[in-house]
């Protein structure tokens, strides 16, 4: 229940429980701590939680005053009319004495009115704010670009709710080191420049979620730092020289990618030729070699394939030694295209995506055992991973057709969500391999 803010204190509490707690033999242990280690312990709390207890004693009614970490919770839906939460943190942020906001993290499934939600976040901006967190689903669209240049003393940013940002030149938050958008959209309103700059210095993790792009022909991400990408279901509008809105990371020390994206017209990925790791997931539209070429330098990918996703020719992956190929396994041409194209891959780990309703024609299984064999399976595979194994009749002649073909492989690892019947694993251990080496592990 939110705290009543009619009466004089923001939270009360019945007069036989505020008896109890102020009665002669209440010990406050706490009160011999430091207010600055008492600040620190309240900060931990919820808000709502550290404001409660100014009803212990008179010399804790403003001890709360002093947090620095502020967690407003509205958790469930109310009548517009009732403006007890609303309230409660306009009261907080009225009395709240620390110099310093470390904090602010504001999660609601309510709608709150624009100006209202401004006038909460200039107050903690004001303070050196380092951690902003928006989670708010059922706002109305944001704009929060007359914020963004109070935002340079954030260390972290979650912006979790339909919103706006212009920008117009070179973004730059120097103290940057956490960036997370959702559902944002992101416009360029330069009227010199068709790019769009994003210079932060110290980034190391960047997410974006369901963001769109609009008038922008190159996103710049200039981060040094950066060691973590993610993208998912981003796309773009009104790309002003082409269709497709190119994304360029500038990261040195960038070690892993993680991209989900249904339209590769939309979106187009430029990343340094260090990047060591990579995770792919791919729907829908024809994918062209141009795209996937941008991950050719990877040690290890993983791709996550849709049924209908499809893509004209494979680049190299001439550095590749682990492979986690989720796909549909009655596709198997996706799994020798891609085995084709990784001429010293060691490891190959692969999970199924097929319908259970889908069964696999006799053909289609003897098309894949009479398939010739790429060299890396022959010459180079050592581990071969089947995560979420079932002993059917699809993913054993997937099994057999790399237990006839690895001639140097080392290790077979069967991770099933269920037992495996005793039978089951004699018939698996039976089949002919190519390597004398070969051992099946069942987990």
């Amino acid at each position: 229940m939110h705290p009543e803010t009619e009466q004089a204190p923001l939270v009360t509490v019945s007069p036989s429980k505020k008896t109890k707690l102020c009665s002669e033999n209440f010990e406050d242990k706490f009160s011999s701590l430091h207010e600055s280690v008492l600040s620190r312990i309240l900060s931990q709390l919820q808000t709502v939680e550290a404001v409660s207890t100014s009803v212990l004693s008179k010399s804790w009614r403003n001890m709360w005053t002093n947090i620095t970490e502020l967690h407003f919770d509205d958790p469930k839906q109310r009548d517009p009319s009732d403006s007890r939460f609303t309230d409660f943190v306009e009261r907080v942020l009225s009395d709240i004495g620390s110099p310093q906001i470390n904090s602010f993290h504001l999660r609601s499934v309510n709608s709150y009115d624009e100006t209202l939600l401004f006038s909460w976040l200039s107050k903690v901006l004001k303070r050196n704010l380092q951690r902003l967190v928006v989670t708010c689903n059922d706002l109305e669209i944001i704009n929060f670009s007359p914020l963004f240049p109070s935002l340079v003393s954030l260390v972290e940013l979650r912006l979790r709710t339909k919103s706006i940002l212009d920008i117009s030149a070179p973004a730059l938050l120097p103290n940057l080191k956490f960036f997370s958008l959702e559902d944002a959209r992101i416009f360029n309103m330069s009227s010199v420049s068709k790019n769009l700059v994003l210079n932060f210095p110290v980034l190391e993790t960047f997410e974006a979620s369901y963001c769109c792009y609009f008038r922008t022909d190159t996103v710049i991400l200039d981060s040094p730092m950066l060691r973590i990408f993610e993208m998912f279901k981003c796309t773009s509008e009104h790309v002003p020289n082409s269709e497709v809105c190119k994304i360029r990371v500038l990261a040195s020390k960038l070690e892993k990618i993680t991209f989900s994206g249904d339209d590769s017209r939309k979106i187009r990925l430029s990343f340094p030729p260090s990047l060591p790791d990579a995770y792919l997931a791919l729907s829908k539209s024809e994918w062209p070699k141009k795209f996937l070429h941008s991950f050719t330098c990877v040690n290890s990918l993983a791709l996550e394939l849709s049924k209908d996703f499809h893509v004209i020719a494979v680049p190299k992956f001439r550095q590749l030694v682990y492979l986690h190929l989720i796909y549909d396994m009655t596709q198997h041409c996706k799994l020798i295209q891609f085995l084709e194209s990784a001429p010293i891959l060691e490891m190959l780990s692969i999970r199924d995506l097929t319908s259970p309703r889908s069964t696999p024609t006799t053909k289609s299984l003897k098309e894949l055992r009479s398939e010739e064999s790429p060299d890396c399976v022959r010459t180079m595979l050592k581990i071969l991973q089947i995560r979420n194994f079932k002993p059917n009749r699809l993913q054993i002649s997937v099994l057999r057709y790399v237990l006839d073909n690895a001639e140097i492989l080392g290790s077979v690892i069967l991770s099933s969500p269920n037992p495996i019947t005793e039978e089951a694993k004699a018939r698996i251990l039976s089949y002919p391999k190519a390597s004398p080496h070969a051992s099946v592990f069942f987990e």
